[in-house]
């Protein structure tokens, strides 16, 4: 096929030199070509020449040799693809065809390797072609897995079902920051042969994970090995609910290692644990009564804590500010019932006892402003 370098070859010739003639005369003496008996289109073709001066002197030979060979393997195509069959039905290969630039008809050979797999075993058949030449093809190869009718096979599965439980501490109903919440996961071996190492994922950043390494039965489920506990964070009373899944991971007994991402309430699906935590609805408690009993001893507006960025301004009922905080935070930050406008002389007086108006503004996660005010009712005893 290298048509450019016989043509190279052949575009090649001798010249001479000679003491008395300055063109010695070029004679092709022969020009033979003989083919190879088994390669097809191969040959070697030899040219010799040489050269008389005008005394007639004549030269040595010069002998030239092209040699043309055969270097293409042939190329294997439309070998049958992998399949599964079951006993007693007997394996049927699709061999592939050979094409090859020189020999119209390679020689295809095979040879065959068996392996055993779970409920059967897998035959391997894998071909080259060979031309005249003695040129080899790259291998191809088809696969068909025989499985045993009377042989169970090995299917390996498991599920994962994960809830959630607010253990809501101080029993005002609402998850709140330090809460806990505890995690448990029922886990299933769900296919039909035993599974070994089985343990949990879970992604919750801070949850504190419980239990080691089970085994279960085929069928088999366990509901008490593994735990997890989660302290709430403000993040998640900023979000009003905390979500996310576990991963179980189990070992059958020829090494296939099986997962399942959790579901909230059953066996077949994956989808997310979500439970709802503290409550982002503002609630404004417009009674004060800073007495030192407990009750009422601060201006309590409840939510706000998923509003940092809030402002609380209180007026008199002549309308003079008489409190003012950036960020009210229901602690620290509290209106207990003393002056602290902007033009207040002194920041520890008492206020009387009445009616005062109070406006909250506040704003969201996505910076939306919101606004709500009132009365608000300053007793003492």
């Amino acid at each position: 096929s290298n048509a450019a370098g016989l043509a190279t070859a052949l575009a090649l010739a001798p010249s001479a030199t000679d003491n008395c003639t300055a063109t010695p005369t070029m004679v092709l003496v022969s020009d033979n070509t003989t083919a190879d008996a088994t390669c097809a289109n191969a040959y070697v073709r030899v040219r010799t020449w040489n050269f008389t001066d005008g005394c007639l002197n004549t030269s040595a030979d010069f002998v030239q040799t092209i040699s043309v060979k055969d270097t293409t393997a042939p190329v294997l195509s439309g070998q049958g693809g992998t399949i599964t069959i079951t006993s007693p039905a007997v394996p049927v290969f699709t061999a592939p065809t050979a094409t090859d630039a020189c020999d119209s008809v390679p020689v295809i050979t095979f040879t065959d390797a068996t392996v055993t797999v779970s409920g059967g075993s897998a035959i391997t058949r894998t071909w080259a072609a060979t031309d005249a030449c003695g040129n080899v093809s790259a291998t191809v190869s088809q696969t068909i897995t025989v499985l045993d009718a009377n042989v169970s096979v090995e299917q390996p599965s498991i599920a994962l079902v994960k809830t959630a439980h607010l253990n809501d501490e101080n029993g005002d109903g609402y998850g709140q920051v330090g809460e806990t919440i505890t995690y448990s996961f029922e886990v299933t071996n769900t296919g039909n042969v035993p599974l070994t190492n089985i343990t949990i994922s879970d992604p919750l950043l801070g949850v504190v994970m419980t239990g080691g390494a089970i085994t279960l039965a085929v069928g088999e489920s366990n509901t008490t090995n593994f735990k997890g506990v989660y302290v709430i964070t403000q993040a998640d009373i900023n979000l009003g609910s905390i979500s996310n899944q576990a991963t179980v991971y189990g070992t059958s007994p020829n090494g296939k290692v099986v997962e399942d991402k959790s579901d909230n309430t059953n066996l077949i699906d994956d989808n997310p644990t979500v439970l709802p935590v503290g409550t982002c609805v503002i609630k404004v408690f417009n009674a004060v009564s800073p007495d030192g009993s407990g009750q009422n001893d601060r201006f309590y507006i409840q939510g706000l804590e998923c509003y940092p960025d809030n402002s609380v301004e209180i007026y008199n009922r002549w309308g003079v500010l008489v409190f003012e905080r950036e960020h009210y935070n229901n602690e620290d930050r509290a209106f207990r019932g003393t002056s602290e406008g902007r033009v207040t002389v002194d920041k520890s007086q008492e206020l009387p006892v009445g009616t005062y108006f109070y406006m909250l503004k506040y704003k969201d996660a996505n910076s939306s402003t919101f606004e709500k005010s009132g009365y608000l009712y300053l007793n003492r005893k």
